[in-house]
């Protein structure tokens, strides 16, 4: 039987946000895979409530929670579209993008992906109205990411591989809770967090790129 040893936690600055380790384990693995094109620009959608999904000529008929893989494209105007609407992005060469499609639109965020062996990054959207909202972690009693505006996210780099409970929070006040959710090294997590009022949702999706 293994023996898994207690996760420590310790605190970073806000720019690398929380620093976790743990025992590793087995089955690490995610994002990079393969070498990644340092020509290719990467995309996706992220389109809460939509089944379906494109970004230039790949398609996606099964979202998982609104989230689609990342696509190697070349860089450029880069059509995308889900089951709700439509958009583009201006895609670089070596980013990462998230295009956030809803009913009232597009709108195109850049995802800061580590390449850090030894790390997972994890990207948090905040598709509420709530002015800011925070990820908390009760083991570590410690925010992972913080101050996250409505309409915006941000990513940070977690060292992993770990598992952890996670809490969205306006204030001191717990919207919504995610079990064990587990980190790779060089992977990643979205997490998007959605609805009105106090009614709000959080998901939690592996990061990908579709090969």
């Amino acid at each position: 039987m293994m023996t898994k040893t207690p996760i420590r936690f310790a605190a970073a600055s806000l720019a690398a946000g929380l620093a976790f380790s743990t025992a590793a384990f087995a089955d690490d693995g995610g994002l990079y895979e393969k070498p990644l094109d340092p020509n290719s620009a990467f995309v996706r959608v992220i389109a809460p409530g939509a089944t379906t999904a494109t970004v230039q000529n790949s398609a996606f008929n099964q979202l998982d929670d609104g989230v689609s893989p990342y696509v190697a494209v070349a860089p450029g105007q880069i059509p995308v579209s889900s089951s709700l609407g439509e958009g583009s992005v201006d895609a670089t060469a070596g980013k990462f993008y998230s295009v956030i499609v809803t009913k009232d639109g597009a709108t195109t965020m850049v995802d800061d992906m580590t390449k850090n062996p030894s790390k997972a990054t994890l990207s948090l959207y905040n598709l509420t109205e709530k002015a800011a909202i925070d990820l908390f972690v009760p083991q570590a009693g410690a925010e992972a990411v913080s101050d996250v505006d409505s309409g915006g996210s941000k990513s940070v780099a977690l060292r992993a591989p770990l598992a952890v409970d996670l809490v969205v929070r306006d204030g001191d006040k717990d919207l919504a809770k995610l079990d064990k959710i587990e980190f790779k090294r060089l992977a990643g997590v979205t997490i998007v967090v959605t609805g009105e009022g106090d009614k709000v949702d959080a998901v939690a999706v592996p990061s990908t790129i579709a090969r």
